[in-house]
């Protein structure tokens, strides 16, 4: 298989990947092809052309990503078009909104078997969740961590 064909495939697990963790699927592409293009930068209808998506989808899912941190516009004198790129820099933040998510589900969970504490039946299926959320304390407290030792790094 030719390097370029295993890159597109690369991009559509990356995407994949990414449409489990509730983005569009075309969102998922774009942040896979901006990871690995070369140049970093392209514009819209480059982004088209190379995923073979249509520029109002490429432009609403450009505004998703800008949104979520992972894609910056940048504009370049002498040229129309603008450039989007990958926010690296902004990657740590993205995955930490994404821990603090998870940590408020514990923290709903241990809310609503309080106010079930007199109903045992019915906290079951509740407490199950509760200690799933509660067996990934550990690891997100160390997650949490590496992230902080990266956004260091990124300032240092």
């Amino acid at each position: 298989m030719a390097r370029e064909d295993l890159l597109s495939s690369w991009v559509e697990h990356f995407a994949m990947t990414f449409e489990r963790d509730g983005f569009p699927l075309i969102a998922g592409r774009i942040l896979g092809y901006l990871l690995i293009c070369n140049p970093p930068e392209r514009t819209p209808a480059e982004l088209s052309a190379a995923l073979e998506a249509s520029s109002g989808s490429i432009s609403t899912n450009l505004r998703l990503l800008i949104g979520q941190g992972l894609v910056r516009k940048m504009t370049r004198r002498g040229r129309m078009a603008a450039l989007y790129r990958v926010d690296e820099q902004r990657w740590v933040d993205f995955v930490e909104r994404r821990l603090e998510s998870v940590a408020g589900v514990r923290d709903l969970t241990a809310g609503g078997l309080r106010l079930l504490s007199g109903d045992p039946d019915r906290a079951e299926r509740l407490r199950v969740v509760d200690e799933v959320y509660g067996s990934l304390s550990g690891a997100l407290d160390d997650l949490r961590n590496q992230l902080e030792r990266a956004r260091d790094a990124q300032r240092g």
